[in-house]
């Protein structure tokens, strides 16, 4: 009888850390970067204004692989498949420069204005929703395991304006035809792009290996989206991100 009872007891301890390794809910934060390559643009508009004929260019460099950080929730107590959720921001830098000539069409007297290299960057917030399904796991007794899973999902995206000539036409007015006031702008510069965000959406694919030591989580996942412009131009893009948190 008490060797049942201890068999029992070792059956225990050795199933249930196993059955339940992965936990019913976790979370913790996300580092990682982007795939994806903008490329730099340049574009010019004319005006004639008081007799004086304006040209306005901007250089618009290219930039690539965005930085993102963030963080997630899972659950893993739904039968069949698993839900988690992550917020990221996407940070990325690139450089413009501005050229403003102005000419006398009776003089031919040309007058020209040159600012830059200005630091600039391209930030987005982001929000995924995905199904997932283990595909392989192995428990370690009492200490945890490993397991490799696949999903997908729903993405839904807040992206900052990139620099462009009507932007500085919008923050400068006037002064943009003239002399350029680098510090103007870095004072109206937040609120334009919170009141101009662009709002995309779309649906992503996942895959990754999460493993586990007691409580401690990490993946790592490759993700790839398709979503149209979160990038300029670009129809989906991917990622590859480490999350670190805790499972329970």
């Amino acid at each position: 009888m008490k060797s049942k009872i201890f068999t029992l007891i070792l059956l225990g301890i050795l199933i249930v850390p196993m059955s339940f390794s992965y936990g019913f809910i976790g979370f913790g934060l996300t580092v990682g970067q982007e795939m994806a390559t903008v490329d730099g643009v340049l574009e010019s508009m004319d005006k004639s204004e008081s007799g004086l004929n304006y040209t306005t260019t901007m250089d618009r460099m290219g930039f690539e692989d965005p930085f993102l950080v963030g963080g997630y929730l899972y659950l893993d107590f739904i039968p069949v498949i698993d839900l988690e959720v992550d917020f990221q921001l996407a940070i990325g830098e690139y450089d413009f420069e501005f050229y403003n000539t102005i000419v006398n069409p009776i003089t031919n007297a040309t007058e020209v204005f040159t600012t830059g290299p200005v630091p600039f960057g391209y930030a987005r917030g982001s929000f995924y929703l995905t199904a997932r399904k283990k595909l392989f796991g192995v428990g370690v007794p009492i200490l945890g395991g490993i397991k490799l899973h696949a999903g997908g999902g729903l993405n839904f995206h807040s992206t900052a304006p990139y620099a462009s000539i009507d932007m500085m036409e919008e923050l400068l007015g006037d002064d943009l035809y003239e002399s350029f006031d680098q510090a103007a702008m870095e004072e109206k510069i937040i609120t334009y792009m919170e009141d101009n965000l662009d709002s995309q959406a779309g649906i992503h694919f996942q895959a990754g290996i999460q493993l586990k030591l007691l409580i401690l989580d990490t993946f790592i996942n490759y993700r790839y989206t398709i979503a149209k412009d979160v990038y300029l131009d670009q129809g989906g893009f991917g990622a590859l991100n480490i999350r670190i948190g805790m499972g329970f």
